[in-house]
């Protein structure tokens, strides 16, 4: 009976020993995305399209600086620093209170030099972390358990709701949501706190603790025809930008189009979609969502084959935050959402949020590596 352990090196593996475990299409898909998102952002405009497109692969070039020493580095080391990482998001989002830049009417973000950084994009994937690490070492379904997931979470999500930020808040609920049902929260648990969070929303827009633009972006979706609204405006437009691509679309560079025409408010961000919709049309979309369910899928992959629950719960937790970004993104521009300014993920102009999605498929190839060298690693009998 031979106990040797194959592929096992003194010493641990090398570099090329750890790229052979690599997730090639988790690789190859985001690669993809992330030049579709800067071509994107090129052809979104008229005005600035070389400004714009330049920023976003400056973003993605970030993005692969904290993503490669990511990937190679042990992700259960995390697990040891949750504090000081839960520390930091509350200290970047006080920051945003304190210091934070304003625009549209919001402060959300942070002059760094001539650099503009949304620390909100990174507290979202820090949270998933967090809240992985404390669901990993509790059991869920006690009530008390439970109840300090949540506190964890409802700080730095009202933090971000009051810069304000109501679509990013939700993200947190809709991570931590997800995360409990997997760690094992109880069906009553979840059903409960779904039931507080539409009274606390009925309770919000009656005590006017919401403004009056935020509640108008939340029902615009209901009547988009009806044009009152900034809202409703930009859902009309939307919705007439997707018909009017047809099946192939007008084209990508010179095609008069909405957005051409200012008719498409927030055509390079939150109606990206939109924009791409009319120049590629219903085949060129297919295509884009096919890119976006490749890439959860992947990311679910990661979670089946993670050795322990702490891999696993990051990776479903990631797998929420760019599911819920697509279909309410998406499904925001087509009227069947609500207006949220949600971007969408790797396609929507913004550095913050290119990087943090590169960093997170880092973290998860960090994940993939790991587990599957460990598992090359088990004996031989």
């Amino acid at each position: 009976m031979s106990l040797t352990r194959t592929g096992a090196r003194p010493g641990g593996f090398n570099l090329s020993g750890k790229l052979r475990f690599v997730d090639p299409m988790l690789l190859l898909v985001s690669i993809a995305l992330s030049a579709a998102g800067i071509f994107a952002v090129y052809i979104a405009g008229v005005e600035d399209r070389q400004y714009y497109a330049t920023n976003q692969a400056i973003g993605f070039v970030f993005g692969l600086v904290g993503a490669i020493p990511l990937a190679l580095f042990d992700y259960r080391i995390l697990k040891r620093h949750l504090r000081l990482i839960y520390a930091l998001v509350l200290v970047m989002l006080l920051a945003v209170t304190i210091v934070g830049a304003a625009a549209g009417g919001a402060q959300r973000w942070i002059d760094i030099g001539p650099v503009q950084v949304q620390p909100s994009e990174f507290a979202k994937l820090f949270m998933v972390v967090v809240l992985a690490g404390f669901f990993s070492e509790v059991y869920v379904g006690d009530h008390i358990n439970f109840l300090k997931g949540l506190g964890i979470v409802c700080l730095p999500a009202l933090l971000v709701f009051m810069q304000p930020d109501l679509g990013t808040a939700l993200v947190f609920g809709a991570v931590f949501f997800t995360m409990a049902f997997i760690a094992g929260a109880r069906i009553s648990q979840l059903g409960i706190l779904t039931a507080a969070g539409i009274a606390s929303f009925v309770l919000a827009v009656k005590l006017k603790f919401l403004e009056e633009y935020q509640v108008a972006r939340l029902t615009a979706f209901l009547n988009p025809n009806s044009g009152v609204t900034d809202a409703g405006y930009q859902v009309a437009q939307s919705k007439t930008a997707i018909g009017s691509g047809g099946l192939t679309g007008k084209g990508l560079m010179n095609a008069t189009t909405l957005s051409n025409l200012d008719y498409l408010p927030e055509d390079h961000t939150d109606f990206i979609f939109s924009n791409l919709a009319e120049r590629i049309g219903f085949v060129g979309c297919l295509v884009l969502l096919l890119l976006f369910f490749l890439l959860v899928w992947r990311i679910l992959h990661v979670a089946t084959i993670s050795r322990d629950r702490f891999g696993v719960l990051i990776a479903v937790g990631i797998a929420t935050v760019f599911l819920f970004h697509v279909f309410v993104n998406v499904g925001m521009t087509m009227g069947i959402m609500p207006v949220t300014g949600i971007p969408l993920p790797f396609i929507s102009y913004g550095r913050s949020s290119l990087v943090v999605s590169i960093i997170s498929l880092g973290l998860l190839q960090s994940i993939a590596m790991h587990s599957r060298s460990e598992g090359a690693k088990r004996p031989v009998l």
